[in-house]
C-alpha cells in the first residue's frame, strides 16, 4: 500500500470513527493537548485510529499530533506523520458540520520543514470532500484536479480570515486594514476546511496572522501550494516552517501573489 493509501485509510477511518460515535461530539478526556487545549474525547480516538493504521502499515513513522504531541512508534522512521485528527473541534462538539481530518507526510529529518511534506490528505467529516495534494503533481478533490480562482482585487474578493484568540492591541487595527482591501470575508471554524477552498477557488484567501497556530495544519496549506496557489509568511516570504511542535504558523494562503501582498499591506497598515 502506498503512502498516499494508508494516509487515505487513516484519514476515513477516523472519519468513521467519528460519524458513527456523535452522541459523544461534546465529551471531554479531562485532559488537555500540548497547545493547552481541552481535548475532545472524539479527538482523541480518533487520533489513536489514525496512529493504528500507521503502526500497521509497512512504514516506519515518527508522528506529530495535536491530541498527544510527538509519539515514535518506530525506532528507525522513515517518515514523519503530521496529523490533526479534527480540525473544527469546536464546531463539532456544539454541532456545526464544519470539520476535517488532515494527515501530511514527509521524509524523516532531524531537520524537516513544510517544504518537504510530500503527501497531504484533507477529509471533510460532514460532506464526501476529499483532498489530495501530491508534491510537484498538484491537487485534487474527489480525484479532480482544483486550482485556485483567478478572481482579481475589483472582482469581489471573499476570503478567510481567523481571529480565535488574537488578543495583542495592534491586531484589531491590522486586521481591519486587511479585510478592508477585499470584498467580504468567511469563516468555517475549521482552517483546513478554509485552505482546502481556497486551493479549489470557492475562497480567494485564508488568512491567520495571530502565530498561534499549530504546525499539525500544514496539511492546508501544501494543499494550496500544490493547487497553484501562493502561501507567504508575516514578511512576506514563501511560507516554510519547521516541522516540530515547538513552532507556530502565521500566513497568508491567496490565488495569487497579488492578492496575498495586498492582504498583507492592509494588515502592516501601509
Amino acid at each position: 500500500m502506498s503512502l498516499l493509501s494508508i494516509a487515505q485509510k487513516a484519514a476515513r477511518k477516523a472519519k468513521k470513527l467519528v460519524l458513527d460515535n456523535l452522541e459523544d461530539a461534546a465529551e471531554l478526556t479531562g485532559g488537555e493537548n500540548p497547545f493547552g487545549d481541552a481535548t475532545l474525547l472524539l479527538d482523541k480516538q480518533a487520533e489513536d485510529s489514525i496512529i493504528e493504521v500507521l503502526r500497521n502499515s509497512k512504514y516506519d513513522f515518527t508522528v506529530l499530533t495535536e491530541e498527544v504531541g510527538e509519539i515514535d512508534i518506530s525506532e528507525n522512521p522513515e517518515y514523519v506523520a503530521v496529523i490533526d485528527p479534527i480540525d473544527g473541534s469546536t464546531n463539532l462538539s456544539r454541532g456545526i458540520p464544519l470539520c476535517a481530518v488532515g494527515i501530511s507526510i514527509a521524509p524523516f529529518d532531524n531537520e524537516v520543514t513544510s517544504s518537504d511534506v510530500e503527501i497531504s490528505v484533507i477529509t471533510s467529516i460532514f460532506s464526501e470532500e476529499e483532498y489530495l495534494a501530491i508534491a510537484g503533481e498538484g491537487a485534487k478533490l474527489n480525484n479532480k484536479s482544483i486550482q485556485p480562482s483567478s478572481r482579481k482585487l475589483s472582482e469581489r474578493v471573499i476570503i478567510s480570515y481567523d481571529t480565535k484568540k488574537a488578543l495583542k492591541s495592534d491586531f484589531g487595527p491590522a486586521s481591519l486594514g486587511a479585510l478592508q482591501q477585499v470584498y467580504d470575508m468567511r469563516r468555517t471554524g475549521a482552517n483546513l476546511l478554509d485552505l482546502c477552498w481556497t486551493a479549489a477557488g470557492k475562497l480567494d484567501a485564508m488568512v491567520d496572522m495571530r502565530n498561534i497556530l499549530p504546525v499539525v495544519h500544514v496539511s492546508g496549506t501544501h494543499m494550496v501550494i500544490e493547487a497553484g496557489g501562493i502561501v507567504i509568511d508575516e514578511s512576506g516570504y514563501p511560507f516554510e516552517i519547521p516541522l516540530n511542535l515547538d513552532h507556530r504558523m502565521s500566513f497568508i494562503a491567496a490565488n495569487t501573489r497579488e492578492l496575498a501582498e495586498t492582504i498583507l499591506k492592509g494588515f502592516r497598515l501601509e
